[in-house]
């Protein structure tokens, strides 16, 4: 007299394997995707402080009345977190038009590229933050 199989239960070990392998493969990928999206994020935060500090600089210097910027180029470091840069300011004068180049340069962990704005101010006259 033969027995009849009974019905299956459980899973084979090749079942569970192919599983953790699939499941492992959807894993490496979602964590690949997160930490790109991570770095976009760090990124977009660093150039959100970039542009914040180049608008404040801009905004300084356009305050103040054209004759008192002497010609020259000084260079100050922020060192305090959120954002660590440098701001590179060359100032120049011909004739009565003054050029005043604002460059913020990212230091730190942060490496994301300088960012420039010139300035084209008349002496004795009104200063322009968007150039001529």
């Amino acid at each position: 007299m033969s027995h009849p199989r009974t019905a299956r239960s459980g899973f084979t070990l090749i079942e569970v394997l192919i599983a953790v392998v699939i499941l492992g493969t959807i894993g490496v990928a979602l964590a690949n995707s997160l930490a790109q999206g991570a770095r976009r994020t760090v990124a977009a935060g660093a150039i959100g402080y970039r542009t914040a500090a180049l608008n404040t600089e801009v905004s300084r210097v356009a305050a103040l009345p054209s004759g008192t910027l002497t010609n020259g180029t000084t260079v100050r470091t922020i060192t305090t977190q959120p954002f660590p840069h440098t701001v590179t300011t060359v100032i120049a004068t011909s004739g009565q038009r003054q050029t005043v180049t604002i460059t913020i340069t990212p230091t730190g962990a942060r490496a994301i590229p300088p960012v420039t704005r010139a300035i084209e101010r008349t002496i004795g006259g009104t200063p322009s933050p968007f150039g001529s």
